[in-house]
């Protein structure tokens, strides 16, 4: 009965896979750091036609109705029937950390990112947590909402059919990680929607600060140069006179 009822969701609503990605980037030389959100939709069928049009009117209400925040930006890439989509913003570590509200992203949960940098002046050290809530994305209708049996399969289909990976990019070498190695130098965890608990990722890592590295290291050399021409000039070099020749003998 399940295995009829994954290839009647897969043949109604479509395919569809999702994929969030926080970039943690330090700012060059001076302290903090910005972050990359990114969440990327690939689907077709009702279900793509469906977080499609929740993910535009989320984008829309936050530009007219002035959602207070760093807006959205959506690039829509689609192609008939396939629906591809990208929704993006940078922000700062402060509103990285502030919750994410569903209705600005179409029915997506980003998850609850907690951020720790430490600057240790030549490195730094970057703690990342994030706490998601698997859920599943705006219903196209016709989505069973029945108690029996059979709709409660129907509908753990539909969710065992959507693909869901977390991606965290943190910068320099990674320490500590419950996640795995992905592609572009990324840790990936990839989420079960149809899990009843939250999913906590974690990571670390150690950023070498080879710019600030670079300034030291110019900042030394001058201090050098200019303490050793300093003392060059307060101890000049003093050259005898050439001794006389003596008058000859008569």
């Amino acid at each position: 009965m399940l295995a009829a009822a994954g290839l009647l969701a897969t043949a109604c609503f479509g395919k569809f896979a999702l994929g969030v990605t926080q970039t943690v980037e330090p700012n060059p030389i001076l302290p903090g750091a910005s972050v990359k959100q990114e969440v990327n939709v690939e689907a077709d069928g009702l279900l793509g036609t469906a977080v499609k049009q929740a993910m535009t009117d989320a984008a829309t209400k936050g530009q007219t109705q002035g959602q207070s925040g760093t807006q959205w930006q959506i690039r829509d890439t689609s192609q008939g029937a396939a629906v591809h989509l990208r929704m993006s913003r940078s922000v700062s570590l402060a509103e990285a950390q502030t919750a994410v509200s569903k209705t600005s992203t179409g029915g997506f949960d980003v998850g609850t990112v907690s951020i720790h940098a430490d600057d240790w002046l030549i490195a730094r050290h970057y703690t990342v947590r994030v706490v998601v809530s698997p859920s599943a994305p705006t219903a196209p209708t016709g989505t069973p909402t029945g108690t029996d049996a059979t709709s409660q399969q129907l509908a753990a289909a539909i969710l065992a059919g959507i693909t869901y990976d977390y991606f965290v990019s943190l910068p320099g070498v990674v320490t500590a990680t419950n996640g795995v190695p992905g592609d572009n130098s990324r840790l990936v965890w990839h989420l079960d929607l149809t899990s009843a608990s939250d999913r906590v990722l974690t990571a670390e890592s150690i950023y070498p600060d080879w710019p600030r590295l670079v300034v030291l290291l110019v900042v030394f050399i001058l201090l050098g140069s200019g303490i050793f021409f300093r003392s060059r000039r307060s101890h000049p070099l003093v050259t005898e006179p050439p001794a006389s020749a003596a008058p000859p003998q008569s």
